[in-house]
């Protein structure tokens, strides 16, 4: 029961600084390059989101296009390896989408937003840890419908 216990609060403690990584490297690449580091080499289906979400915010601070591509890249293969270890995740598949929303439409690493978004629809709940950041994300974003909009505010 102790190592449950144990083995318990080490994945939530990670979790928790994943997020608070997370939330930092959207405004501070050291903070991106912190998040990559800290998550390398994750088997869970959330370390290797924020891996992910890690590198795709690097390519946000970066300002060599080739190195920009290349993270976005990497970073799209880690979204799709994370949903393939736990698609039911509805943070993982957030950051997914928030990224995939967020690309230039040249970039054709776009195909996942339109399934993302239903899931994260019909399965976010006011009560989870990233809700102060999920809701104005998906409020701000073009990518849903007024009555989408409205789905989110009623939650």
């Amino acid at each position: 029961m102790f190592l449950w216990i144990t083995l318990l609060n080490i994945f939530t403690g990670n979790v928790t600084e994943y997020r608070q990584l997370y939330l930092k490297a959207v405004n501070n690449s050291n903070s991106a390059d912190e998040l990559v580091s800290t998550t390398k080499g994750s088997a869970t289906a959330l370390g290797t989101a924020y891996h992910a979400m890690g590198q795709a915010l690097q390519a946000k601070h970066g300002w060599n296009p080739a190195t920009k591509l290349s993270l976005a890249k990497s970073a799209a293969k880690g979204f799709d390896k994370a949903v393939g270890i736990d698609a039911n995740d509805v943070e993982v598949r957030f950051l997914r989408f928030s990224f995939q929303s967020k690309l230039p439409s040249v970039v054709s690493i776009t195909k996942h937003t339109g399934s993302d978004k239903s899931f994260i629809l019909k399965t976010i709940k006011s009560t989870h840890p990233l809700w102060g950041t999920i809701k104005p994300f998906m409020l701000d974003s073009e990518l849903l419908t007024a009555s989408e909009k409205a789905q989110i505010k009623a939650k």
